[in-house]
């Protein structure tokens, strides 16, 4: 009888093991084998739809997590006409907006997208947080894509690599939130203005998750030549929501990588993403 006990004292314990909602069990006494882990890999490791896609939560910090995300989205092989005319389609379908007046416009009111430079390359220390199905970051990964003469792609380089006049190029753009965009010169005088789109009332429309190439044409190109000095090109990348008070204030941070740079910021409740990167124009003395 004693044996028999023993045996279902030891089937009860195991019933409670596997019971959902159990007591915390006290400590292994010494010596004792140490009692299985009853939890599966999705308690452990958590996963959230954040920017769309299904991520991994254990990946606590926004740069590990962009990373991810872009993993399956983002296109470094050019060089296959496959990948390319894919881009030169989503770019096909892209377009410009008005930043002012009613209508649909009256959604942004911006006398101007463009803002001042705000990234910095370091890594966020803050975990990623999901509050109310939203993450407390939003990011963007941007490339400068060169080109030859007769328009082969040549290579992908950061935007901290520059580019020198002369050179052929378009700028790759992947964000997680629907976005206004707009390129801006800065010229060796200090001089800024608005160049892409070239109406400066007008921004291009980017989807989050879709990745284009700016200019959005297949024959158009940024190229640069004929003046002397230093000049900058000053993407910005906004939501449509970020104005006033709306608008993020934190930080930018920036991974620079061989296929180009990654960006992240926080956004708190109620603010939305702006993200902006100066690319050095070097003009031949």
């Amino acid at each position: 009888m004693k044996k028999n006990a023993s045996r279902l004292l030891v089937g009860l314990l195991m019933c409670s093991l596997l019971m959902p909602a159990r007591a915390q069990m006290p400590p292994a006494a010494s010596g004792a084998p140490a009692a299985p882990d009853a939890g599966n890999s999705e308690e452990v490791q958590p996963k959230f739809f954040i920017w769309g896609l299904l991520l991994n939560i254990a990946v606590k910090f926004a740069m590990s997590a962009f990373t991810e995300w872009r993993q399956s989205k983002l296109t470094n092989d050019l060089s296959n006409p496959i990948n390319y005319k894919q881009l030169l389609f989503n770019s096909a379908k892209s377009g410009f907006v008005s930043t002012v007046g009613g209508g649909i416009t009256g959604l942004f009111g911006f006398k101007s997208v463009g803002a001042e430079e705000n990234t910095v390359a370091d890594l966020p220390t803050k975990p990623i947080q999901i509050e109310n199905g939203q993450p407390n970051y939003q990011g963007a990964h941007v490339a400068i894509v060169a080109f030859d003469k007769a328009g082969a792609v040549t290579g992908l380089r950061p935007v901290t690599a520059g580019f020198r006049s002369g050179d052929r190029i378009k700028i790759k753009l992947l964000p997680t939130f629907d976005a206004l965009m707009v390129i801006e010169n800065i010229n060796p005088q200090g001089v800024r203005k608005q160049i892409y789109p070239p109406s400066a009332s007008e921004a291009v429309a980017l989807k989050a998750g879709v990745e284009v190439l700016a200019p959005l044409g297949a024959d158009q190109f940024f190229e640069f030549a004929g003046v002397t000095g230093d000049e900058q090109l000053v993407i910005t990348l906004r939501d449509p929501r970020a104005s006033g008070a709306a608008e993020s204030k934190a930080e930018v941070s920036r991974k620079d990588e061989n296929n180009g740079s990654s960006f992240v910021q926080e956004t708190l409740p109620g603010t939305y993403p702006v993200i902006a990167q100066s690319l050095k124009l070097r003009h031949e003395r």
